[in-house]
């Protein structure tokens, strides 16, 4: 049963950072699209905007890691210390 708790929680860790990555670069990609079209200069606010975006969604996903990271050692400290 732990085994299987572990996997899920993976699974949810997973798919967590995937998802923030991924909306974030969307985003960066819609805003982009609507720069492209509202000033025409079509293709350079799309590609910036997914590059920012995915910039944007590799932050999110390194500080949401970090605080994963953080979270677990401090978890780790308190069954050590009990």
């Amino acid at each position: 049963m732990s085994e299987n708790n572990g996997f899920r929680q993976g699974m949810q860790i997973a798919f967590r950072l995937g998802t923030e990555l991924t909306v974030a670069t969307f985003i960066g990609a819609m805003l982009g699209y609507g720069v492209d079209r509202f000033f025409g200069v079509r293709p350079w606010g799309l590609a910036v905007g997914v590059i920012l975006g995915g910039a944007a969604g590799s932050l999110n996903v390194y500080r949401a890691a970090m605080l994963l990271t953080t979270e677990d050692q401090n978890t780790k400290e308190d069954d050590d210390n009990s």
